[in-house]
């Protein structure tokens, strides 16, 4: 682990409002983890290290402390930022008993705040004359008491049915229907931490591949180096190209839908061939479902990944999941533009370690010249 001076955790837990935890917890804190990806929900996992004459063992555990749905705020501080890398509800508890005076483990495991999301199944709920983003939208203002704010995009190919005609229904918990509703329209559906400690932000739309890099992170060049190790990947089965018929004048026509957008434009120069393809079941539908099932069957996996560590006492700061980065000294086939697919952070008394994991459509940088 790197050693960075000036950075301080901050640990805040309650049932819905949060305190700052009692001094015997802080201290037990050994070690704490959160992970942001593409995909899949945020977690975190704390890890303390007390004896069983501790308040942790005599006051804290059995009255329920740590017990699950409990909320749990991580906020790390560095060189006098804060930044929020967890907000969510305790999901797991293990304990590990020694003979060793001082060395029982507690580890506490937990999700982001959509892991309340998913706690009460609302199948049947009616949502009349809605399209699908106004129907998130209310579904998240469920949640303000957790400082959730909606983000929500309206999809293109959406539209809300006459509810004399028929009306929508949530199927399964509020986490479940929103996490339908965006694959169902080619989008994404997540919560993410911050700005400030009690806020949340729930994002409903299309994976967004633009807006301002984050500062470049530099690769093998000498002492402006800030990665301690760094693996680039081309996987070829993971670049597919999807296609489905399109009835023009009773006749079916194929039609490609190569994956870009306006949010979504190449990175690389040279983007890789597909090597297989794969048909989106369009036959019965109409012609606004169909443009919605060619919008939605996009977005297959990046052909090309990069994984590795950072150094934030050279980097200065942590990488954002879900936005871009520019790389520079990793070789002309690696150079350039980045989408950051997901980060995770390692945090002890001390020291904080990052890794990372990058992904793109092919190799060879856009730009002639990459910013230091």
């Amino acid at each position: 682990m790197a050693t960075l001076k000036g950075v301080t955790l901050t640990l805040l837990m309650g049932p819905v409002a949060v305190a700052p935890a009692p001094r015997a917890v802080v201290d037990a804190l050994e070690s704490a983890t959160a992970t942001q990806a593409v995909g899949q929900r945020s977690g975190y996992q704390l890890t303390f290290a007390y004896s069983k004459t501790s308040p942790i063992a005599q006051q804290l555990l059995p009255t329920g402390f740590f017990d699950p749905m409990i909320r749990v705020i991580l906020v790390a501080t560095l060189n006098g930022l804060p930044k929020v890398l967890a907000d969510g509800p305790i999901k797991r508890i293990d304990v590990t008993a020694s003979t060793h005076p001082g060395e029982y483990k507690l580890v506490v495991t937990g999700e982001d705040i959509s892991g309340y999301m998913d706690m009460v199944d609302l199948t049947g709920m009616p949502y009349p004359a809605m399209p699908p983003f106004a129907r998130v939208a209310l579904m998240m203002a469920k949640y303000a008491a957790f400082g959730v704010v909606p983000l929500t995009i309206p999809s293109p190919f959406s539209f809300a049915a006459s509810p004399t005609e028929k009306y929508a229904q949530q199927q399964g918990s509020d986490f479940e229907y929103a996490d339908k509703l965006a694959k169902d329209a080619g989008y994404e559906f997540y919560v993410t931490p911050g700005p400030a400690p009690g806020m949340n932000t729930a994002y409903w739309g299309p994976q967004a591949r633009v807006g301002a890099p984050q500062p470049t992170l530099t690769i093998d060049f000498d002492q402006a180096a800030q990665t301690e190790s760094a693996t680039f990947t081309v996987d070829g089965n993971l670049a597919v190209l999807p296609y489905a018929f399109v009835k023009v004048a009773n006749i079916s026509i194929p039609v490609p839908v190569p994956d870009v957008g306006i949010l979504k434009p190449p990175l690389a120069a040279r983007p890789v061939v597909p090597t297989k393809t794969t048909l989106l079941e369009t036959e019965r539908l109409n012609a606004v479902e169909v443009a919605g099932a060619l919008l939605a069957g996009r977005g297959g996996a990046d052909p090309v990944t990069a994984s590795g560590s950072v150094d934030l006492v050279r980097y200065g700061r942590p990488i954002d999941a879900r936005s871009l980065i520019f790389v520079r000294g990793a070789s002309l086939a690696h150079d350039g533009l980045w989408f950051v697919r997901s980060v995770s952070h390692a945090l002890g008394r001390g020291s904080w370690r990052q890794t990372f994991q990058l992904a793109r459509d092919g190799l060879v940088s856009q730009t002639s010249r990459v910013p230091a």
